[in-house]
């Protein structure tokens, strides 16, 4: 039996081994040094590029180490512009160098709710989480306060980490606590992507909780980073007046890498991740510029693309990084951000992005159709000056075309209609973006569609219940019905079954016409059966009761603007105001419609 064992598993090995081996396109010698400097939540021991920013959030916050109050900061810049990672480097700093100061981060994006925004805050004082339900969010606030205040009592050696200093930083602590104020422990929370929390209209209630802490639990003192990566997002205006006049932020701007700067950090992370020779010159020149020509030039998009450009190499076998590879992993690399986007939206705001990308695809089909009927009249009117058929005839059609330049009906020579005036109509080549109200009018049908399609969903597996039923029904009175008396004389005697006629009335065989004509239902006819007898017999109701359906399901245009400035917040979507007839909204996709509605099929 061991025998067979140890067979079988030196089979294993070496079955796996072959996977892994040569002849499956892998490479023998590894491009990886370190794949974990190219992970999306590594934190860099040097942040390049970002010394003015850091400088200045550094000189915020450092009231917090002695015990006073920082500023508040309100961060802002495009996605991939390293906020996030300044503010990590900034934490790790904090927590090397200070007790008095106590940084947590919130990741708005996954804790929308005030509960569970004080679940981190209070996870990162206690040590350990709250319990997941049964705790009112007041009966939180209170024991994060009070832990904040235990903070203070012992000197900032309670729970969260005490014991975890080395002695080598015993003497800066004593130092740190001799000092004024050391006793006053500071809490500092970011809330990164605040605009998932103005979404989900939770944002008033946890800032005002956090910046007015100290009016019910005396000494306790918390400010706030607020990180935003819609510019577009006034977030005067989109928080409540009296949670902005306590704010009194400062704004710290993070303007976006130019391509010099994404390429040295992209050289400087592929130095740490990969073997020298990996990656050349050209190569890393090649990523740049990808980089730099995605909207809106995330630099994570650059890490990832150079990440995906390695693995490729390593599974083609190359030695090195070809321009094939870095092909090859862009069309993955480009939508990461787009990716991590969709699946943080809601039911609606997925149908509401689906339908304008739709509407995107139909406008482009319409431009490039367009184009062609404009290609194919210049070509036609080119021809017809140089003589090459008659003017009268072949694309006839074309002669009383308006729609560029003017023809001979509206008065213009006929000769330059269309042609002379195409630069003046260039835009009408171009797809037309769709407006808010006609978006709403596609998303009323979506919707109704939908709603119409569960309507017969639900009546179907209805009717399939109510046939499976009827038949496990009948099936259970089949024994019963072959068990009645056969003769007249044994069945006038016998009682029927409740709910069922025999056939006969108690006063014998010969009544029997007369109990048909009294209850013709019951007489099974060569149509019947006695399943749809028994269907009869049990649901009367069927043959007169007419199901109602609800009407069709809808959103209010308030609903629909809230969902679309949603998606203008995510940065999926760019809203602009255009003054026609009227005031109206034109909204344009920030990626291709065909990755978006990709990325929507996929859940």
């Amino acid at each position: 039996m061991s025998t067979e064992t140890s067979l079988t598993s030196s089979s294993v090995v070496k079955s796996s081994s072959r996977l892994f081996s040569k002849n499956h396109a892998f490479s023998d010698k590894p491009l990886f040094k370190d794949a974990d400097i190219l992970e999306c939540d590594h934190i860099p021991d040097q942040v390049l590029f970002r010394d003015p920013e850091l400088e200045e959030m550094a000189f915020l916050i450092r009231p917090g180490l002695r015990g006073q109050r920082p500023a508040n900061i309100f961060c802002r810049g495009l996605p991939g512009t390293g906020k996030t990672t300044c503010i990590h480097h900034l934490f790790a700093q904090i927590r090397e160098a200070s007790q008095t100061l106590i940084p947590v981060y919130v990741n708005c994006q996954q804790n929308r709710t005030a509960f569970a925004v004080f679940s981190t805050i209070y996870r990162e004082l206690v040590g350990h989480a709250p319990p997941s339900s049964g705790v009112p969010l007041r009966k939180l606030v209170d024991a994060v306060a009070k832990a904040l205040q235990s903070e203070r009592q012992s000197g900032g050696k309670s729970g969260r980490e005490s014991g975890k200093r080395s002695e080598r930083q015993a003497p800066a602590q004593s130092q740190r606590q001799n000092q004024k104020g050391s006793g006053r422990p500071v809490l500092l929370v970011c809330l990164d992507d605040i605009h998932h929390l103005i979404h989900e209209g939770t944002d008033t209630q946890i800032l005002s909780s956090l910046l007015r802490i100290h009016l019910d639990y005396p000494g306790c003192r918390v400010s706030v980073i607020l990180v935003e990566s819609d510019l577009a997002l006034d977030i005067s205006r989109r928080l409540d007046r009296s949670v902005f006049s306590s704010l009194c932020s400062e704004e710290v701007f993070f303007p976006p890498y130019t391509a010099n700067q994404i390429r040295g950090i992209l050289r400087e992370r592929a130095r740490q991740a990969a073997y020298p020779g990996a990656i050349s010159p050209e190569i890393l020149d090649l990523i740049t510029h990808r980089t730099k020509s995605t909207e809106p030039g995330d630099l994570r998009v650059g890490i990832d693309l150079l990440k995906r450009s390695i693995l490729r190499a390593e599974r083609a076998a190359h030695t090195t990084v070809t321009e094939e590879d870095v092909a090859a992993a862009y069309g993955d690399a480009r939508l990461t951000h787009l990716r991590g986007l969709v699946s943080v939206l809601t039911e609606k705001e997925r149908t509401l992005l689906s339908v304008i990308a739709r509407m995107v695809e139909e406008s482009e089909i319409a431009a490039r159709k367009r184009y062609e009927e404009e290609r194919k009249y210049r070509e036609y009117r080119e021809r017809g000056e140089r003589g090459e058929y008659d003017g009268s005839s072949g694309y006839s059609g074309y002669n009383g075309y308006s729609g560029h330049g003017r023809s001979e009906e509206d008065g213009g020579s006929g000769e330059d209609g269309g042609y002379r005036g195409y630069g003046e109509y260039r835009e009408y080549l171009e797809p037309l973006p769709p407006t808010s109200g006609r978006i709403f009018s596609r998303l009323q049908e979506v919707l109704a569609a939908g709603h119409y399609e569960r309507l017969r969903q639900q009546r179907e597996q209805r009717e399939q219940g109510d046939q499976r039923e009827h038949r496990e029904q009948y099936q259970k009175l089949q024994p019963q019905r072959a068990a009645e008396p056969q003769s007249g004389e044994l069945a006038a005697c016998a009682e029927p079954e409740p709910g069922y006629h025999t056939g006969r009335n108690p006063h014998g065989a010969d009544a029997s016409m007369q109990g048909e004509q009294q209850h013709p239902e019951h007489h099974l006819t060569e149509t019947q059966t006695p399943e749809h007898e028994y269907s009869e017999l049990h649901h009367p109701e069927t043959e007169t009761e007419t199901e109602t359906e609800p009407p069709a399901h809808a959103i209010s245009y308030t609903t629909f603007y809230e969902l679309l400035r949603s998606l203008a917040t995510y940065a999926l979507i760019r809203i602009t105001i255009r003054q026609a007839k009227g005031r109206t909204s034109e909204v344009t996709l920030r990626y291709r419609a065909s990755d978006v509605r990709k990325m929507l099929e996929r859940r």
